[in-house]
């Protein structure tokens, strides 16, 4: 097309008038664009009256005058050649104006990659080019509702988290959250619209694959082939067996098939929860609504739940925990040796590192040499600890962690005997520093005393105390345990004793006291080592954590898919891949840092606050699904709830209210062949539906899932078999066999020999804690069954989820989680508000209350650590007296 140059005026004064008149029009009539300004929502160029090429187009005259120069891309090209889904405003101005005008303009303004943008998206699939008016035509995917905006900063969200383009769908969503606004009352139209719902679609395979491959394939269209809504599913199944409870009345079968119903809810939101978003959706449910009514006759919302039972304030305050220093014994002390070489024991690299760089940067006058024992090769170049022993250590703590029924303590004495009389640096050591496993420790403590060598220990622990215990060896461990430590007058008198020992978390402090009565105080990590310092320049980036959970790389999918309907916001979301390692100098260099943690206390957290690196941590509801999903402090092992022979726990009230409900010992039999059965058949089905997949990734999906049925079936047919005493597999990993031939009640530790030593009144003023004085209403592991070890597969899963006092004591034990406790972290409930946070945080406010904090907690360790040193190292001179 060629106009007369005189017309250009002529146009453009035309499209803009309609424009502005489009807007115009949308006020009269009430319609909002996002956001409430138009130049928000329309195309720049049209809103502003300006010509395309003030904006960064070519003044070339464009394709209408034959030229063609280079030309920064400008908002019009941005706005038509963007790798992204036509916006729903589109539509709203095309219905009022022609494509022949925009095309006309920006054939005689724009570049011709403009024009070709456009003429595809306005004159090709989308638009009928008739010059008399124009519809929208929708045959291409629209992945955003902009209708539906969550967040401080108004975020819209994905149509795969709404549904509201499918008829059937949005009417349910919308009468569900009429429901849902009133608090759920019996609504017996909305329940038929779910029994309608699951009529149509409780007999499809593996509800969430489809969803996930859509979220993370950002070429996928929207809705799915098969129309299918994953969060509306969820609801269908929530408000169907909210009515069953309410019809159920003495119907067994009726009560069975609503706790079937909230329990698959759980179970098509993804393994572990993975494709839990139920909180960054319009849906008004939410996972822990259909946990907290499994097995229950009354209906409650998680709100409704929290209002009636609200976590009870910490009985035992967490700063009466805490390090505390005592004074001096009087009399003359031994001199503190000028040069000091220590071994370390610990297969854990960062909480090894943290008490060795404490007492490098504190201890003065001290030349002080650490090696390290039990740690990889490769822990030299990510963070300098190139300054190790024998390999052996390690190696030797791997092969008994694969099959730990093969390495009793004799056989474990025995090698690490061998791998001490021939690795100098170990046998001359003159400080035994312990982080993990502590039963090596004891156990290094015992050869180097039989061979005359007094090794004082200095222990900092962040996992269960009996971790990598040998499992038939308890009460081996316990009389070890009990040989070390104990009160300061008594570790004077028998220096044999010599060991003072501490804890990274306030959990852990709590669970080894109610096991031994023993008070190992909390003494916070830092992770000076790492020299990071917040001085960021990626100003609009946030680093994303990676967390070993099955939720991060669909958290990644998912927020790529929300950053979809915003691609002009300022923020980039930075997600670390699985085996990447960053330079901690990178690190500070972030805005901000999102971490999703997987247990009570992790060395990463506390690096990063050190750094004054402002984070962004899930809200306490998300906490509760990550934090016991993974973390071994919670779901362990029950030898890791063993009681210190002679030892009697603190009274907790609620230490025995849920034990009738609990079925300990081995899973049963029959339970055991009847889901193999049912494993055997959905996976037929996944290897059918794989074999005439349409492409090779879906067909990979289906087989994946057929082999992890499979490897379930192992598991599945052993239990059938009654061969618990044998190890087995499943597709969450290894399953460790249970004592052979044992009850629950004959696997408890037997009486050790050597009676509890008395704890150190003097040195803790909450020890007196017990029965005496108000303790903690839940015991420490009360957040994980009695019976919770591999073969009742409780520690697995979101069964704890469930009401009563499992969760309470959940809820409860997250109150002294340092996660919840440190000042200057900022929590977001949901993935839309994440991504307003991560804009409007104001990073210089969190930066300076994480520095004050760490000013604070820094004097009280490193006073723990320098005192530690010279009360193992330099004690009081024993001094005899005479009689007579």
């Amino acid at each position: 097309v060629t106009l007369p140059r005189h017309w250009h005026g002529l146009w453009w004064g035309c499209l803009s008038c309609i424009a502005q008149g489009a807007s115009a029009l949308d006020r009269a009539v009430g319609a909002q664009p996002p956001q409430g300004r138009a130049a928000e929502f329309l195309p720049a160029f049209l809103v502003s009256g300006a010509r395309p090429d003030v904006l960064g187009e070519s003044r070339s005259g464009g394709i209408a005058g034959g030229l063609e120069k280079p030309a920064a891309p400008g908002v019009t090209e941005h706005f038509f050649c963007s790798p992204k889904e036509p916006p729903f405003y589109l539509e709203h101005l095309m219905a009022k104006i022609s494509a022949q005008l925009v095309l006309l303009m920006l054939a005689l303004h724009g570049t011709p990659s403009v024009f070709r943008c456009a003429a595809q998206t306005l004159g090709g699939s989308l638009l009928d080019t008739g010059f008399g008016g124009t519809t929208w035509q929708k045959q291409q995917s629209v992945v955003t509702d902009f209708e539906i905006r969550m967040g401080s900063c108004q975020v819209p969200v994905p149509q795969a988290f709404t549904c509201r383009s499918m008829p059937q769908w949005k009417a349910f969503l919308e009468r569900m959250q009429q429901n849902a606004a009133q608090g759920f009352p019996p609504d017996f139209e909305l329940f038929q619209m779910a029994e309608d719902i699951m009529a149509r679609w409780q007999d499809k395979p593996y509800p969430p694959q489809d969803f996930y491959k859509y979220i993370c394939n950002t070429e996928a269209e929207w809705p799915l082939p098969d129309h299918f809504c994953l969060f509306g599913f969820v609801g269908a199944l929530v408000v169907r067996s909210r009515h069953l409870m309410v019809v159920a009345g003495e119907d067994e079968s009726v009560k069975k098939a609503a706790d079937m119903d909230f329990g698959y809810a759980t179970t098509v939101l993804g393994k572990e929860g993975s494709v839990d978003f139920l909180d960054s959706s319009p849906w008004p449910v939410s996972i822990l609504d259909a946990y907290i009514n499994i097995n229950e006759t009354e209906f409650l919302t998680y709100d409704q739940y929290n209002l009636r039972n609200p976590v009870p304030y910490p009985t035992v305050h967490p700063d009466a925990l805490h390090w505390r220093p005592t004074a001096a014994a009087p009399g003359p002390r031994k001199a503190m040796p000028a040069q000091i070489h220590a071994a370390v024991l610990g297969t854990h690299a960062t909480l090894s590192l943290e008490p060795v760089d404490m007492l490098r940067r504190f201890a003065e006058d001290v030349q002080f040499r650490a090696v390290f024992f039990g740690l990889e090769p490769r822990w030299c170049q990510i963070l300098g600890m190139c300054d190790q022993g024998t390999t052996a250590l390690s190696q030797l703590f791997k092969d008994a962690e694969k099959d730990p029924y093969s390495f009793s303590w004799v056989t474990m004495v025995n090698h690490i005997t061998t791998i001490y009389e021939a690795d100098e640096k170990l046998n001359r050591a003159e400080l035994l520093i312990c982080t993990e496993p502590l039963a090596g420790c004891l156990m290094l403590r015992q050869i180097a005393a039989e061979r005359g060598r007094i090794l004082p220990l200095l222990g900092y622990f962040g996992v269960a105390l009996l971790n990598s215990c040998p499992p038939e060896d308890i009460r081996t461990f316990w009389s070890a345990f009990a040989g070390v430590g104990g009160p300061r007058g008594s570790q004077e008198r028998d220096p044999s004793k010599l060991a003072i020992l501490a804890v990274n978390n306030l959990i852990l402090s709590e669970q080894i006291y109610y096991q031994s009565g023993r008070r190992m105080p909390y003494v916070r990590a830092h992770g000076l080592y790492t020299g990071m310092s917040y001085a960021p320049s990626k100003l609009n980036d946030v680093l994303v954590w990676r967390a070993p959970l099955f939720m991060y790389p669909t958290t990644r999918c998912a927020i790529a898919r929300f950053m979809q309907g915003m691609p002009e916001y300022p923020i980039y979301f930075r997600f670390m891949e699985e085996d990447e390692s960053i330079q901690y100098s990178e690190v500070a260099k972030y805005k901000a840092v999102t971490l999703i943690p997987w247990d009570h206390a992790l060395m990463t957290f506390y690096e990063l606050y050190s750094a004054r690196i402002p984070l962004l941590l899930p809200a306490a509801e998300w906490m509760y699904r990550f934090l016991y999903q993974r973390g071994q402090l919670s779901v362990g092992e029950r030898m890791y709830q063993s009681i210190m022979p002679g030892h009697t726990p603190p009274h907790a009230e609620f230490a025995e209210a849920e034990e009738f409900k609990e079925k300990s010992g081995p899973p049963d039999p029959k339970v055991g062949l009847a889901s193999a059965k049912a494993a055997r058949g959905v996976a037929e089905d996944m290897l059918t539906r794989g074999l005439s997949a349409p492409d090779i990734d879906t067909a990979k999906q289906y087989l994946t899932a057929a082999l992890e049925l499979v490897q379930d079936m192992r598991y599945f047919l052993t239990v059938a078999e009654n061969r618990t005493n044998e190890d087995s597999y499943s597709s969450m990993g290894f399953v460790r066999r249970s004592a052979p031939g044992a009850s629950p009640e004959q696997q408890e530790t037997p009486m050790a020999e050597e009676p509890i030593l008395a704890p150190d009144e003097t040195h803790f003023a909450s020890q007196n804690v017990g029965k005496q004085l108000p303790w903690h209403p839940y015991t420490p592991f009360q957040m994980s069954t009695r019976d919770s070890n591999d073969w009742t597969r409780m520690r697995k899963g979101g069964w704890w989820l469930r009401r009563g006092v499992r969760f309470d004591a959940m809820r409860y034990w997250y109150q002294f989680s340092d996660f919840s406790r440190f000042p200057g972290i900022s929590y977001f409930q949901n993935l839309p508000e994440l991504i307003c946070m991560a804009q409007s945080m104001d990073v210089h406010a969190a930066a300076a209350a994480m520095r004050r904090h760490n000013e604070q907690t820094l004097v009280h360790s490193a006073a723990f650590w320098t005192s530690s040193l010279a009360e193992l190292l330099a004690p009081p001179i024993q001094t005899s007296s005479k009689s007579g």
